[in-house]
């Protein structure tokens, strides 16, 4: 998106979940303030996140690819919606940029947009102090850059960076 003196903002999609994620994306977009065109991804489930933020910024939802007590069959189909929403979702927004706080649901969007040649950056939760997150060792190898928010972390992601937590 272009603005006056033909400056051209970057275009990015940030990706998160509910709960903690959410409330770590919030921090994120109040410090970045207008800098980006951003876009969110959000779980299709979480009224409260959606409602948040959809005065001020173009939200996409999509299914988790994980819920809490199903069979190995509705996960499956779970990521099978998953995989479609993502790529639809990542055709829309055109972003250049992929910020991930972290949850599964940004999985496949993170991994069909590292395909298509946008780059990636993973913030691992501020709630992992000693083991990693599955979302994370599936998209530490895909992320252009992988940022932890415990420096203890940084023995599990040598690449990582440590920049303390999120605020």
């Amino acid at each position: 998106m272009c603005i006056r003196d033909s400056v051209c903002m970057k275009k990015v999609l940030f990706v998160a979940g509910s709960g903690g994620h959410i409330a770590q994306l919030a921090i994120i977009l109040q410090e970045i303030g207008d800098k980006y065109d951003s876009k969110l991804m959000l779980e299709k489930s979480d009224k409260l996140g959606i409602e948040r933020f959809s005065r001020k910024y173009k939200i996409f939802t999509a299914i988790p690819i994980r819920g809490k007590n199903e069979s190995i069959v509705i996960t499956l189909i779970r990521i099978l919606v998953n995989l479609f929403q993502s790529s639809i979702i990542l055709l829309r927004s055109n972003p250049e940029y992929i910020i991930t706080t972290g949850p599964g649901l940004g999985i496949p969007v993170c991994i069909f947009g590292k395909i298509a040649g946008k780059k990636i950056i993973v913030i691992e939760s501020w709630s992992r102090t000693k083991t990693k997150s599955y979302a994370g060792k599936v998209l530490y190898p895909f992320s252009d850059l992988f940022l932890v928010q415990w420096p203890q972390m940084l023995k599990h992601y040598p690449k990582a960076k440590y920049l303390g937590r999120l605020a």
